[in-house]
Order: structure tokens, then C-alpha cells, then sequence
């Protein structure tokens, strides 16, 4: 093979059509003269079949090519292979003129080949970046990054020269910018964020609006459009296209262009299938950044629970802005703290993203404020939310001052009450325009409030314990928050359950094999979250007095059955197995089927937990002295002989360091001992260190009589129990 030295090559690569354009003419203008000749056509339709000869040619291989390919072959055969009639003929002036306009066809009927090929070459890319344009845009479930890639992508299709994307901000009821790409003057430069249209204002809130797209041909005559100050009116076209998922509004997107009418229905069209493929990525991003921070907020209210150790006010403060700053990822963090020498607040702490400005003037507005300088954060209607900080009326000075002289663009403020005072509050700042939805703001406040019992309950720790009426206070606080924080969690938790379902059973299209991997992950710990919740809000009932037992006859092997099933995807993970044996004969007790089956979770989760190997667990339900005996052993690693007559009290944990990497609160034991006695049955343990736990349960049988449906909705009773994996029946007794 020879090679062509890349400069010849490239110009071998330019020419090449035109060789190919002119052999074409050539040889179709041969054929044409050989049956012209055959037929004894006139000399004159020359310039009509070359006309057909250059529609051929520019379909193929362009328009250049076929006018070069058709002035060289014209050439030729007025002066080489036509001399008898030289000119084509043209003798007088009316020939003259014929040949013109045939040339002149020629010409048109080129232009108007090239014009529909080109439009239907650029029809067809269009089509195929949207193919594969639509597919990227969902890969991700990272809000930031879908933006990103929504603005690459869009170029792609679009030769814009400004893009920018707006989140609709419900609480402030105004297009928050999100995103901006200005490519060329007179974009660049401008501080475009200022703009914050509400519905109707400026094409992209029109868009909003009508909640469909709006195109303007040429906006520097169109009123309605909107500038940044100081920005000039450009001749360009503009296109606002609404994101909406069902009747939801999640934001706009603005295209512009230079020129008037450089923006067309085509360009819409596209740009309605780009923001219908935005808009979902956006909501599944939303979903899973909200059961990331629900997890989040899980944890961090775990680790803002107070103790009953001795700690410094310093190390309390620090773990409250890491919380903050590990569920807000805002720029900076501030923490005051009511100091009861002075009363007066100070800064206890800071942090964030980038930490707080070093500088001398940012720190002169870190002085101690005095309560009438706070009092507005007394006000419930609290937090409060300032999009634009520094110029915000509702703010008082020192926050405005401490917002210019940081760059701060956006805050939110969240008190620390404990009881009717103000022991503090935290100030999240960007310096960015930003945004919080209210389920975001609501996992702050709940945050706020066990930050505000972390600060009360190490004081009251520091003081001895001496004064009595404010650990009663607190401990009502606590439970309050334990019954909120309950209630509160559940409504996003069965939103978040739901929406990985639709995600898992692939109703929203198909996933990402890592994208499946992180879909278990997250709703094996949604799982988890739900029962935690549950435990709390059954806790705080059993610590009023009102556990509420919604006492029937039931039949208990379809409950130990359900919850074996629901254990075994968790015994699978780990390549454990369990054995299940139960009475054939119905095992009917007075009960509450909700709480016997919470109660039974708890147990074999505990076994399943606690095994250094794959699990191997047993269960078993007979019948067996007018009473209904329950079993559930392991073969783990087992409790310490010293530690088995504690193991059903509250929040009490064994310490064994093969134990610390294992999750739990210490209440689930206690919770199952105090169902147990609610139904006035007995529960026992026996236990051997590295060799298994059994717990024994003992309920008496209920009298004779019809057995109702359960209370537990995942519980069926009249559902025949699954075959036992094993012949072998587990009873340890205690």
C-alpha cells in the first residue's frame, strides 16, 4: 500500500470530489450527445439536459463540484467536440438569451437541491444527537452534574450563545438561576443571577406561566424581555422552555442567539424533548439527594443525641457545625451560643465548605450581639430564609453587614430554642444564589432542635443534675421531638420507598448496573430508616404510659412466618440461611399483630447481626402447655455471662469490641421485653459466649373462638406458612 504524505493527502481529499464530479458529467454528457445523435436532436437542448446532468451531480457529490464539473465539460464541448456550431449556437441574440436562462435553471435547480439536501442532513444529525443526547442527560443522579451535562449536551444540537437554567423556588415563588453558559459577548460579564423572575415576568417566566415554550424572534423589540443592569440588547432570538414533570413546575430553560430569527420551531421542538428528558433526571436527582439527606439527617441526629458523659461546650459546638455541614454543604457556618455569665451570644463555632473569611473586617462583625439583636429569631415563624442576603429588609443590620463584607448571596437562620429561650442559633451561608426546598428546610429545623437539646442537656450535666425542673423539661422535649421527628420522617420515607420501587421494578426506565447496586443500597437503609422511626415513636408511647396495644385473637404462625421472610433477603446478603419450624395446628393468642411482628424483626435482626460468619439462624412456634412458645437462636458469637441480666434494659449495649462497627441503639431488646409483658408472656435468654443466644417468648393461649385479620398490614394469617428449611426444630430455654 502506498503511502500519501499527509499534506498531499489532505489535498488529494479536497480535490477528490471534483475529479469525480467531472468524470460524472462527462460521462452522462456522452451518453446524452450519442442519443442525441441517434435521434437528431437539436444542438440547442444542450443547456436543458445539462441542467439534468448538474441536478445529478450536485445530489451526489455538491454543489461545488457540479458547477466546476459542468463549466469544464461546457467548455469543452463549445470549442473541441461541437466546432460546426461553436457557442453553442448562439448566432443571434434571442439564442443569446436562451442559453442564460438555461444556465440560469441550472443554477436555481442546483440551489434548490443543495438547500433540501442540507436541510434534511441537518434534520437527520439533529435526530441522532437527540438519540443519543436523551440518554446522558439521565445517567446521573447528581443535580449538579445533570446540569452540566444538559448544557454540553444541548450545544450539541444547538449552536446557542447563551444558556441558562432556572429551579422554580416555591417558597420565594421566583426563577432561582442555577446555570449559565454565555459563550461570546455580550453575555460574558454580566452578573445574569440578578435576575429572579416570578410567573410572568420576562420571557422565561411567561414560559413558567403558560407552562409552555415561548420563542422570540427578535428580542431587543420584544418589552417583555428582560436585562441584568447595565446589560445592552442584543438582536437575537430567544427560546424559554418550562420543565415539568406531572403538574409540577421545576424550572425553565433559556437558549439565546445572535440574530433575528436565528432560533426556529425546529430548534423548539428539540428543545421540548431535551427539558422533558431534564426535567425527570432533575426529579430523580431530587428524590435521591432527599433520601441521601433523610439518612443523613438520620445520623446526624444519632450523633447529636446527648449523652451522659462530661463533655466541653467546645466539643458539643463542634459537632454541631460538622452536622450542619455534613447535611447542608453550605459555603460557611456559624454557631452562637447564649454565654449565661453575660447573656449575650457569641460565636462557639464555625466551619463550612470553605470556612468562615479570615479577614480582620469579617471577623469585627463576629462581636457578641445582645438579645434585642436577635430577638426577631425568637419569632416560630422561623428559620429564616434570605435568597438575597445582604440587601434582605427582613434581616437586621449586623446580618447584612456580615453578608456584604463576606460575599454572602444567600442564608438561612435557624434558632436553638430550649423551651420558651433562645440558646443559640446557626447561620448557613452561600455565596451563591441558592435554594432549599421545605423538606430540606424541615430536616435543618429537626437538626436545629436536637442541637438545641445537646446544648440544654450538657449544661444540665454540667450544673450536677442538681436542678430537677429542667431535666423534666428536657426529657418532655425529647420525647415531643421523638413523636415529631417520627411523624416527620415517615411522609419522605414512604415517598422514598416507593419511588426506589418504581426505580427497582424499572417503571422509570432502566438503570445503571451501579446504579442498581447503589438502588439496594438504598432501600436495604430506608428499610432500616422506617424501623428506626417506628422503635422511636413505640418508645416515646411506652415512656407515657400509652404503648396503645390493639389486642384480638391471632394466630401467631403467619407472624413468625411474614417476619422470617422479611429478615431472609438480609441472611442472604450475607450467605446465612435460617430454619423454620411450626406447629401445623393454629397457635391463637390475645395480641397486637403490629407490635408481635415489630417485636419478632427485632430478634432475628439481632441474630443476624451479630455472627462473625454467614449467619445460621433457627426458629420455631409449637404449641406446648396451654401456652404459644416462640424460639429464635443463633450461633453467633453470644453475650457475656456478666452482661445477659442487662441485656433488656434501655439503651444498654454490650461492650465487646467485635460489637463497635455493628449498628444499633440499644433499645430494640427493651422494646420486645416490654411488648412481651404487655401481653402477658414471659421472655428468657441463654446465652454461651462464641457459641449463640437463644431468646424464648411464652405467651398464654387465647380462648377458644374466631381468629380476626391482623392488624399489621404485612401480616396475612390466613396465608399457609412456608416449608421449613430444616426438620429440625430450635428451642433454647432460658
Amino acid at each position: 500500500m502506498t503511502t500519501i504524505p499527509g499534506g498531499r493527502a489532505a489535498l488529494w481529499a479536497r480535490l477528490y470530489p471534483y475529479a469525480l464530479a467531472i468524470l460524472a458529467v462527462g460521462l452522462t454528457t456522452l451518453v446524452l450527445l450519442g442519443g442525441g445523435a441517434l435521434v437528431n436532436i437539436r444542438i440547442e437542448a444542450y443547456p436543458l439536459l445539462t441542467i439534468f446532468v448538474i441536478g445529478l451531480v450536485a445530489w451526489r457529490y455538491g454543489r461545488g463540484p457540479a458547477l466546476a464539473a459542468t463549466a469544464v465539460f461546457a467548455i469543452l464541448m463549445d470549442y473541441v467536440f461541437l466546432p460546426p456550431s461553436s457557442h453553442f449556437g448562439t448566432t443571434s441574440i434571442s439564442d443569446f438569451i436562451g442559453l442564460v436562462v438555461s444556465v440560469a435553471a441550472a443554477i436555481v435547480v442546483l440551489q434548490v437541491i443543495h438547500l433540501t439536501v442540507s436541510s434534511t442532513a441537518a434534520l437527520k444529525k439533529r435526530k441522532e444527537l437527540l438519540e443519543e443526547v436523551s440518554p446522558r442527560i439521565g445517567q446521573s443522579l447528581d443535580a449538579q452534574r445533570i446540569l452540566a451535562t444538559v448544557a454540553d449536551e444541548t450545544l450539541r444540537v444547538i449552536d446557542y450563545q447563551h444558556f441558562r437554567l432556572y429551579r422554580w423556588d416555591e417558597r420565594a415563588e421566583r426563577l432561582i438561576l442555577v446555570k449559565s453558559v454565555a459563550r461570546t459577548k455580550p453575555y460574558t460579564g454580566i452578573e445574569w443571577e440578578t435576575l429572579r423572575p416570578g410567573l410572568g415576568e420576562g420571557i422565561s417566566g411567561l414560559a413558567a406561566q403558560r407552562r409552555r415554550s415561548v420563542l422570540v424572534a427578535d428580542a431587543s423589540r420584544d418589552p417583555r424581555v428582560l436585562y441584568p443592569p447595565g446589560a445592552s440588547r442584543p438582536a437575537e432570538s430567544m427560546l424559554s422552555v418550562p420543565l415539568i414533570t406531572g403538574d409540577r413546575l421545576i424550572g425553565v430553560m433559556t437558549l439565546s442567539h445572535l440574530g433575528p430569527n436565528s432560533l426556529v420551531d425546529d430548534d423548539q421542538r428539540l428543545m421540548e424533548a431535551i427539558a422533558a428528558q431534564t426535567a425527570l433526571a432533575l426529579t430523580n436527582a431530587e428524590q435521591y439527594s432527599e433520601a441521601e439527606q433523610t439518612i443523613q439527617a438520620l445520623t446526624a441526629l444519632e450523633a447529636l443525641v446527648p449523652g451522659t458523659a462530661r463533655e466541653e461546650e467546645s466539643v458539643v459546638s463542634q459537632r454541631i457545625v460538622r452536622a450542619f455541614t455534613e447535611l447542608s454543604a453550605a459555603d460557611m457556618i456559624s454557631l452562637r451560643i447564649l454565654d449565661p455569665a453575660d447573656r449575650r451570644y457569641h460565636i462557639a463555632g464555625a466551619g463550612g465548605s470553605i470556612g468562615p473569611d479570615p479577614s480582620e473586617n469579617f471577623k469585627a462583625v463576629h462581636q457578641p450581639l445582645d438579645p434585642r439583636e436577635v430577638a426577631w429569631l425568637a419569632d416560630s415563624r422561623l428559620p429564616a430564609q434570605a435568597v438575597d442576603t445582604q440587601t434582605d429588609p427582613k434581616l437586621p443590620e449586623w446580618a447584612r453587614e456580615t453578608a456584604r463584607r463576606a460575599g454572602v448571596q444567600t442564608s438561612v437562620f435557624l434558632p436553638m430554642r430550649g423551651g420558651r429561650e433562645l440558646l443559640g442559633f446557626v447561620g448557613l451561608h452561600w455565596k451563591r444564589p441558592h435554594w432549599l426546598t421545605p423538606e430540606q428546610l424541615g430536616r435543618l429545623q429537626l437538626i436545629a432542635a436536637q442541637a438545641a437539646i445537646s446544648l440544654e442537656t450538657r449544661r444540665a450535666l454540667e450544673d450536677e443534675r442538681t436542678r430537677a425542673s429542667q431535666l423534666a423539661e428536657l426529657e418532655r422535649s425529647r420525647r415531643e421531638f421523638m413523636q415529631i421527628a417520627s411523624h416527620e420522617l415517615r411522609t419522605p420515607l414512604t415517598v422514598i420507598r416507593g419511588y426506589a420501587s418504581l426505580l427497582e421494578d424499572g417503571s422509570l426506565g432502566p438503570l445503571p448496573e451501579r446504579a442498581r447496586a447503589a438502588l439496594a443500597t438504598l432501600i436495604e437503609k430506608s428499610g432500616e430508616m422506617r424501623a428506626m422511626v417506628e422503635r422511636m415513636l413505640f418508645l416515646a408511647r411506652l415512656e407515657e404510659g400509652r404503648p396503645a396495644y390493639n389486642m384480638r385473637p391471632v394466630d401467631v404462625g403467619p407472624i413468625v412466618s411474614e417476619a422470617v421472610s422479611r429478615v431472609q433477603p438480609q441472611l442472604t446478603l450475607r450467605h446465612g440461611r435460617i430454619h423454620l419450624d411450626l406447629d401445623k395446628e393454629p397457635m391463637v393468642i390475645q395480641g397486637d399483630a403490629e407490635r408481635l411482628a415489630t417485636s419478632l424483626d427485632n430478634l432475628l435482626q439481632n441474630a443476624a447481626k451479630f455472627s462473625q460468619g454467614p449467619p445460621d439462624v433457627e426458629v420455631s412456634a409449637r404449641r406446648a402447655d396451654g401456652q404459644v412458645e416462640i424460639v429464635v437462636a443463633d450461633h453467633g458469637i453470644g453475650v457475656p455471662a456478666g452482661s445477659i441480666n442487662r441485656l433488656f434494659e434501655k439503651f444498654y449495649r454490650v461492650d465487646d469490641p467485635r460489637l463497635r462497627n455493628v449498628g444499633g441503639t440499644g433499645i430494640g431488646l427493651y422494646m420486645v421485653r416490654q411488648v412481651v409483658e404487655g401481653h402477658h408472656g414471659t421472655i428468657s435468654v441463654d446465652s454461651q459466649e462464641n457459641q449463640g443466644t437463644g431468646f424464648t417468648i411464652r405467651f398464654p393461649i387465647a380462648p377458644e373462638g374466631p381468629v380476626k385479620a391482623a392488624t399489621d398490614p404485612r401480616v396475612a394469617p390466613a396465608r399457609t406458612p412456608p416449608p421449613a428449611s430444616s426438620p429440625r426444630a430450635a428451642r433454647k430455654d432460658g
